[in-house]
C-alpha cells in the first residue's frame, strides 16, 4: 500500500473533533508512550532487554516471553496506531505523508553524502549547525 492511499483512507475513519493539530500532536506522543509502556513492562518482568551487551541499541527478547508472538502482536498494533497519529498531524498540517517521507529520505541522503549523518541539526556542514 502507498502512504498516499492509506493516510486517505486512514482519515476516513477520523472523528470531526479529531481534526485538529492540538489532538493529533498530543495523542501521536500518547501513542507513542503506549509501545514504549508495553516495552518498558516486558523489561520489567525480565522479559526483554534493552541495552545488551553485544549491541546497545538492540531491544531484545529473552526466553522468559511466555508468548513472543502475543506480545510481538500488540507491539505491531500499537505501531500502527502510531502510524495512523502521524498520519492524522501530516493531514491537519497540509502535508502528505508521501511528502514528509520523501523530505526525510532527501535530507538523510544529502546528510550520508556530505558525511554529517551522525550529526545533530539540519546543517549540511559542522559550521553550519553552529
Amino acid at each position: 500500500m502507498e502512504l498516499t492511499e492509506y493516510q486517505r483512507k486512514a482519515m476516513t475513519t477520523c472523528l470531526p473533533e479529531s481534526e485538529n493539530v492540538g489532538y493529533m500532536l498530543l495523542n501521536l506522543v500518547g501513542e507513542v508512550g503506549e509501545f514504549c509502556s508495553k516495552v518498558a513492562k516486558h523489561i520489567r518482568k525480565g522479559q526483554m532487554t534493552f541495552g545488551a551487551e553485544v549491541n546497545p541499541n538492540d531491544l531484545q527478547i529473552t526466553d522468559k516471553l511466555e508468548n513472543f508472538y502475543e506480545a510481538d502482536a500488540a507491539l505491531e498494533k500499537e505501531a500502527g496506531d502510531i502510524l495512523w497519529q502521524l498520519s492524522g498531524l501530516c493531514t491537519v498540517m497540509g502535508w502528505s505523508l508521501e511528502d514528509v517521507a520523501r523530505h526525510n529520505l532527501e535530507k538523510l541522503s544529502a546528510r550520508k553524502e556530505n558525511g554529517t549523518i551522525a550529526g545533530n541539526g539540519d546543517g549540511v556542514t559542522k559550521e553550519e549547525r553552529g
